[in-house]
């Protein structure tokens, strides 16, 4: 059981359901912006919520005190509905690191707040220049989505797939702040991505090491349980020990040319996929 003050008095919080973090976060989701501190934006949802007339007992308002507290919020007065955060302390849910997604964090719903912390605050950088990572609606990932299933070939990683999509659109000549090139990022984002580049002359694309927290936020917020958020923990670390295994090929000697995914800009959408 943890606890926070809201206008300098300790509220109790007991051990919300998920589907109460879910309200919560989603209400938070819908006002994240790309700047500002996601911390204080909860707890100005929170004062919304008890704004309304909730009382403290109301199932969300309770996810509200406990992802609040998780986020390193110990004491905030609530004005109509702002709230004027007056302590708070660092936390690593507030920072978005894996150790904020624990197996009982996960499978409690408590880890959804520090998942959005993470999932919307994030960098991918291609070709050494960072892009903030700016999460699109439901309606354009389902687009990519399409997109991207519509070219995968036949046993090709899901990112690489992704990456070629990328390429494709770039080569199209669509800027970064396009929202099927945000869209893109923001999908190879949820896979892991953090370092790309696209040769658009030669027709390559090549990764640097992934990143297993942004998957596993990624999945967090998708509703997994904590055995498939592992799972996904798992295989991006797969990718990233094949990458290793290589680099260490190259540190012992291999001249060997890696194996790169050609982007094929004007066919990969047009030819039918290899069998």
């Amino acid at each position: 059981m943890s606890s926070l003050r809201v206008n300098g008095q300790y509220v109790l919080i007991k051990d919300p359901e998920k589907k109460d973090y879910v309200a919560f976060v989603n209400l938070c989701i819908a006002r994240i912006t790309p700047e500002g501190s996601i911390p204080h934006l909860a707890a100005n949802v929170l004062a919304g919520l008890l704004a309304e007339g909730k009382p403290h007992t109301d199932p969300t308002v309770q996810a509200g005190f406990e992802v609040c507290s998780s986020l390193g919020i110990k004491n905030l007065w609530v004005d109509g509905t702002s709230a004027n955060v007056t302590e708070e302390v660092a936390t690593d849910a507030a920072a978005g690191l894996e150790t904020a997604f624990g197996f009982a964090a996960i499978q409690s719903g408590l880890a959804m707040g520090a998942a959005m912390c993470n999932a919307f605050r994030r960098t991918i950088h291609v070709n050494e220049q960072p892009h903030q990572v700016i999460r699109q609606g439901r309606e354009a990932m389902e687009s990519l989505a399409n997109k991207v299933s519509a070219a995968k070939q036949i046993n090709e990683p899901i990112f690489m797939t992704a990456g070629r999509v990328l390429g494709m659109l770039l080569k199209e000549g669509k800027p970064f702040d396009d929202v099927e090139v945000r869209t893109a990022l923001c999908m190879l984002s949820d896979f892991g991505v953090t370092h790309m580049r696209v040769d658009l002359e030669n027709n390559t694309l090549g990764f640097g090491v992934f990143n297993p927290t942004n998957g596993m936020a990624s999945a967090i917020l998708q509703g997994l349980d904590a055995e498939k958020v592992k799972k996904v923990r798992e295989s991006i670390e797969k990718v990233n020990e094949q990458f290793r295994t290589y680099a260490d090929r190259i540190a012992a000697g291999d001249r060997g040319r890696p194996q790169q995914s050609k982007i094929a800009v004007p066919s990969v959408l047009g030819t039918r996929r290899r069998r």
